[in-house]
């Protein structure tokens, strides 16, 4: 640039190009600032309220992607210290509580990855995997699922609910509302087979899911691992926008809600809290998807106790008084 400069000039003293050279740069240098100044402005409009800031893109219904920024001020370690106040020192111990954003992303807990009976929360997987394949266009909602003796067998008492045809099957859609709404386990057992344990389980590995298994009789899982599968639901991880919409639709019209929903539902701030519990004799459990003004965020908790509905309540009030705080 200097040589062409000083061509074009017919020459002069050997400083000139070294001064036009310093000052070009100077004129470059104040415009790649500019640039800069003007990128982050545009950045900080699309954060503040664009359509990218909602999975629906905008409206009052929408369900918000929540971000650092949505729950600034918040760390890990004060989410703990929130639980340790609402909770006993023993409750402490033997609590899982996980909280995520919809991306996955940890924003606190405690027990993240402490390993225990998932009881019904296990029918999420369920949930997730059909969806899937609906989404796959390799299940539609009306295709029928036999409802075996070996799913009559796991009855608790609401398969009088299910609308069985006279050829002994339900329809996709039937199995699955009545799995998540009502919690039925022979729809569920019905659905486990429809899907296949193998496959479910594959389904969860690739939403990073470590744990959890419904091709365990054990049915394992830890805190961290719900909350990752409901998180997945949220966003729509390999959901077409109809698929996740029905799923949620389903979690929202929950009818189990005396643990999370029941603790949150009447909140400023709060839109909708879709969830799914799973109780067992010494095992309570609760996930749910938490719409707010500012966001939306996953909790789950596994719980000791029978239907120990107060202690989800007071960990779910505390996770999220500290999310909302500031």
């Amino acid at each position: 640039m200097a040589l062409t400069l000083r061509r074009a000039n017919g020459g002069g003293s050997p400083t000139q190009p070294v001064l036009l050279t310093a000052a070009l740069a100077a004129v470059l240098g104040a415009f790649v600032y500019l640039l800069w100044v003007l990128a982050g402005i545009a950045a900080a409009g699309r954060a503040e309220g664009s359509p990218e800031d909602a999975l629906d893109g905008g409206g009052a219904d929408a369900l918000a992607q929540p971000g650092p920024r949505r729950f600034d001020g918040t760390s890990p370690g004060a989410i703990a210290d929130a639980l340790a106040a609402a909770l006993s020192a023993g409750e402490f111990e033997t609590t899982g509580v996980a909280v995520v954003s919809l991306d996955g992303a940890v924003l606190g807990g405690i027990n993240l990855d402490l390993p225990g009976y998932a009881a019904s929360t296990y029918k999420l997987a369920l949930l997730y995997e059909a969806e899937r394949r609906v989404a796959a266009g390799t299940l539609t909602y009306d295709d029928r699922v036999p409802v075996t003796d070996e799913a009559r067998a796991e009855d608790l008492g609401t398969i009088d609910r299910l609308p069985i045809a006279a050829d002994g099957t339900v329809s996709l859609g039937e199995a699955l509302t009545a799995m998540v709404t009502f919690s039925d386990n022979a729809s569920a057992v019905a659905l486990l087979r429809l899907l296949g344990p193998a496959e479910v389980d594959a389904a969860l590995r690739g939403i990073g899911v470590a744990t959890m298994s419904v091709n365990d009789p054990g049915l394992p899982a830890t805190a961290r691992d719900l909350a990752l599968v409901m998180a997945a639901i949220a966003r729509g991880d390999g959901l077409t926008q109809g698929a996740r919409d029905h799923a949620l639709g389903l979690l929202a019209a929950q009818e189990i809600r005396s643990g999370i929903p029941a603790a949150l539902d009447a909140l400023p701030g709060v839109r909708r809290v879709g969830n799914k519990t799973g109780t067992w004799p010494n095992a309570t459990r609760d996930v749910a998807i938490v719409e707010t003004d500012r966001g939306a965020y996953v909790v789950a908790i596994m719980a000791e106790g029978d239907w120990n509905w107060d202690l989800v309540q007071r960990a779910a009030r505390a996770v999220h008084e500290e999310l909302t705080r500031r």
